[in-house]
């Protein structure tokens, strides 16, 4: 009876340790830091799972989830998307092909800002089933801004604008010692699809001769846009620096313009000469060929048969 008993509890040890074994044994794995992705790409959802020697596909079930919406679903061999979520019709995809090398990561298409979430990777084969989740953010450039001027009598405003970047972003101007100036007012809205549009304007009081740096960082994609102006402003006017290549071309423009237009005016000088000369010595010419016909053929008068003349003898 003992043994008997030693027997069953045997048993039921090691069914405990196999099933043990076989749920340590499985782990799937999924990125442990939030995954990024590019506002408009494409991005991979990844997520893998051991495969042994047991496994098939018709007994292999992978879910993807967003909370309790369904994003995509594949088992008996196929993809099942009847309760997929509106939002993502038509834009999932698994890779079939490698399933049997243990890949469920999901090609997820055109992403949008509805996209941001906490996504759940299941799967479930005969070496046992694990879930896990992990976060999707979403991010966009922002462009290079676009610099205006607005001058008035003691001052001058410095305006940068920077549209259609996500997530919310940071701004800040920096003086010549690269010290941050707070006296600015910075104005980021958000419009109809959840972008930002950055709104800068740094007021300068004349006179002033510096260089001022504006800063726009986006964090999450490590962006950083960084644009040097250089003002030098004098009482009511307004001197933009150029660079010294442009100053060297502008200080000899006005003599490259007075050479050519002194090689213009010789051209035509030169041309009026030349026509001049030319008129004479045609002139020259067609009087002494006149000449020569006067005294090599001198012109003489030939009596024609009407006109002869009769003499008759008295």
């Amino acid at each position: 009876m003992r043994s008997e008993s030693w027997l069953a509890q045997s048993f039921l040890v090691s069914l405990l340790f196999l099933k043990t074994g076989f749920t340590a044994e499985f782990e799937i794995s999924v990125p442990r830091e939030p995954q990024l992705a590019i506002l408009g790409q494409y991005v991979v959802l990844d997520c893998s799972f051991p495969v042994g020697k047991t496994w098939t596909l018709d007994s292999t079930v992978i879910t993807w989830q967003r909370g309790l919406e369904v994003i995509h679903s594949f088992y008996y061999g196929q993809d099942q998307l009847e309760r997929q979520s509106h939002h993502y019709y038509n834009r999932t995809s698994l890779y079939h092909s490698e399933i049997e090398r243990g890949n469920a990561s999901l090609r997820l298409e055109r992403t949008n800002l509805g996209d941001s979430g906490h996504y759940t990777c299941s799967v479930s084969t005969l070496l046992g089933n694990q879930k896990k989740t992990f976060q999707l953010k979403l991010a966009a450039f922002y462009p290079e801004p676009h610099q205006d001027l607005t001058v008035s009598p003691d001052s001058v405003d410095l305006l940068l604008i920077s549209k259609g970047g996500y997530p919310h972003p940071t701004v800040q101007w920096l003086d010549d010692r690269h010290d941050v100036i707070s006296d600015i007012v910075t104005n980021i809205s958000v419009d109809t699809v959840g972008l930002y549009t950055v709104f800068s304007i740094l007021t300068i009081q004349k006179p002033v001769n510096t260089t001022f740096t504006f800063v726009l960082e986006n964090k999450d994609l490590g962006q950083e846009i960084r644009r040097e102006i250089t003002l030098r402003l004098g009482g009511d006017v307004m001197l933009p620096v150029v660079p010294k290549e442009r100053c060297r071309w502008i200080v000899f423009l006005p003599f490259i313009f007075l050479l050519i237009f002194a090689f213009l005016v010789l051209v035509l000088l030169w041309k009026s000469s030349f026509e001049k000369t030319r008129t004479i010595i045609n002139s020259s010419q067609k009087g002494n060929h006149t000449g020569l016909l006067k005294k090599n053929f001198p012109i003489q008068k030939t009596l024609l048969p009407h006109d002869t003349l009769l003499f008759q003898q008295p």
